[in-house]
């Protein structure tokens, strides 16, 4: 793994030291004004964010608001039209709980994944039937063109909230609530306190589940919103909580992006969507029981089922390829709800794009992620002209394709990725804030950090990096002794650190004191038995 450190310390000694190791992370994070790094520290209420701010249009989101009232005293009948994923749950709980609290004829609507993502002319004509008169899209509907259209026509408005990259032509829906500064359920909620004061605990979710950078306007949402989150006076997601063994008070970012958010997000990978939803919405607390045991079961059989089909898709591309600057695997056993995590496993693995494809008789669904060096979603649009459904963001898209035209398809994406990337510099680079020693590690330094959290993607966790330290200790641990456990002391000073680094134990063997090492590592607060000490995490270690 290459290193990439983005800022030299020049302060070696002094009381100011800890100031300029913060004033780095600040501006290696691209806030260089006092202003820019004040308003970080001290994000603004997101009640009070605008229009301008989130980049929402002010005339479509009244629009929008005149519309749903309108609705809501004539009592038409209105569909909250959701997508399966955990922002696109939560964007549907906000906007279906506001409504239905103001006593509008409301009901959510999440298809599954084998139905398949965004509205469907098919879906818009069930509704007709049932005399919906209006139907509001959250986190999908900013390509659906041909649906909006078709919906005019059944004499149905549509109103959408999206957050995805619009194509050439945006629909002619009544309204259109987008911006691409926010995630589906922060899109959602934007529109929904212009009726109340929503909470802020499923906006944060789907902020960080979907990956949003942590900055800006998403820093204030998520900054705010973790105290609604550890509070949450929602039945479903305190079982949830039990479930996972997570303890209220200690929830953070990564207990929403790898614990509650890959729970919400089993049931629409493995089976019903909607079990999601009802369990963020009840009031029966024997149902949100019952439901959070659903969800655990589906994510376990997601776990498995996930570890089962990235070993068979890495075989596949190995044995048929194995050499192209871009993964792309189909098969007819490859299931739809699992393909994208397939995809991200493989692309971290070979640390270049990735598409995952469940094959189908007629029609085959994917799924792609790629890396920072290639925008998944442009490539892909540059072949539309042989697809069907697509959509997404630059690292993340997915798409429907003729099960005929895969292999077309195929080759033209490796052309794409063979001319735009390097295939010398497709390897994964560490990007580290600044070089310390040790001993510049203490209580006060990680206080300073805690109050740049929560981090997440564009915020990421502060990464040092620390050379020729010695090994004064080492052994294995964990499961297997998969993991390595380190004492380690820098040339300095006598002060030793304990550090960890999963995964890394096949580096045992090449470990001495004789021999010392360079090391890139964020820091945590240990506690154990009522003592607390700074623990290493390391993310690298380069010896000799």
């Amino acid at each position: 793994m290459k290193w990439k450190i983005l800022h030299k310390l020049r302060i070696e000694n002094g009381k100011w030291k800890i100031d300029e190791i913060v004033k780095i992370l600040l501006k290696n994070r691209g806030l260089k004004t006092k202003k820019q790094q004040q308003e970080f520290v001290n994000p603004k209420d997101p009640y009070k964010l605008t229009t301008k701010e989130v980049g929402i249009s002010p005339v479509q989101i009244t629009k929008a608001v005149k519309r749903i009232k309108k609705a809501i005293k004539k009592k038409e009948k209105i569909i909250v039209y959701g997508d399966y994923d955990t922002d696109g749950v939560c964007a549907t709980a906000i906007i279906w709980e506001v409504l239905h609290g103001l006593r509008a004829n409301v009901m959510p609507f999440i298809p599954t994944r084998e139905e398949g993502y965004g509205m469907k002319v098919e879906r818009l004509e069930k509704f007709a039937k049932d005399e919906v008169t209006l139907v509001i899209t959250v986190d999908q509907g900013i390509i659906a063109n041909q649906q909006v259209k078709h919906a005019k026509k059944l004499g149905i408005d549509v109103i959408i909230t999206d957050h995805h990259i619009p194509g050439e032509k945006k629909p002619k829906a009544l309204a259109i609530v987008h911006t691409i500064k926010l995630s589906g359920a922060g899109v959602s909620w934007f529109l929904a306190k212009k009726f109340s004061k929503p909470g802020l605990d499923l906006a944060t979710i789907g902020t960080v589940s979907d990956v949003m950078p942590l900055l800006g306007v998403n820093r204030a949402i998520v900054y705010r919103g973790l105290s609604d989150v550890r509070k949450t006076k929602r039945l479903g997601l305190k079982e949830l909580y039990k479930m996972a063994r997570i303890i209220p008070e200690k929830i953070g970012t990564y207990e929403i992006g790898f614990v509650i958010g890959p729970r919400l997000n089993a049931s629409g990978r493995m089976d019903d969507p909607m079990a999601s939803l009802r369990l963020i919405c009840t009031r029966d607390s024997e149902r949100a029981v019952t439901l959070a045991q659903i969800l655990e079961q589906r994510n376990q059989e997601r776990q498995l089922l996930t570890k089962r089909l990235t070993n068979q898709a890495r075989e596949l591309w190995l044995k048929e390829d194995g050499k192209s600057n871009l993964i792309f695997v189909s098969h007819e056993t490859f299931q739809q709800g699992v393909v994208g995590l397939v995809a991200g496993k493989l692309m971290e693995e070979f640390y270049r794009p990735a598409i995952i494809v469940a094959r189908g008789k007629e029609f085959s669904r994917a799924s792609a992620r790629s890396i920072e060096e290639f925008n998944i979603v442009e490539a892909i649009r540059a072949c539309a002209d042989i697809l069907g459904p697509h959509g997404g963001h630059p690292r993340a898209a997915g798409f429907t394709v003729e099960t005929s035209k895969i292999e077309i398809l195929r080759n033209r994406l490796i052309k794409i990725a063979e001319e735009k990337l390097d295939k010398e510099k497709l390897a994964p680079v560490l990007k580290i804030d600044t070089e310390i020693d040790p001993q510049d590690l203490n209580f006060t330094l990680y206080q300073q950090i805690q109050r740049l959290s929560p981090f997440g993607e564009g915020n990421p966790q502060p990464v040092f990096a620390s050379r020729q330290v010695k090994v004064v200790e080492a052994k294995t641990v964990g499961n297997g002794g998969q993991h390595l456990k380190l004492r380690i002391i820098s040339r300095h000073s006598p002060v030793t650190f304990d550090a960890i680094a999963f995964g890394m134990a096949s580096l045992y063997s090449q470990l001495s004191p004789e021999k010392p090492i360079d090391i890139a590592y964020n820091f945590q607060i240990d506690e154990w038995n009522g003592s607390r000490k700074l623990q290493l995490r390391l993310k690298d270690i380069k010896i000799g």
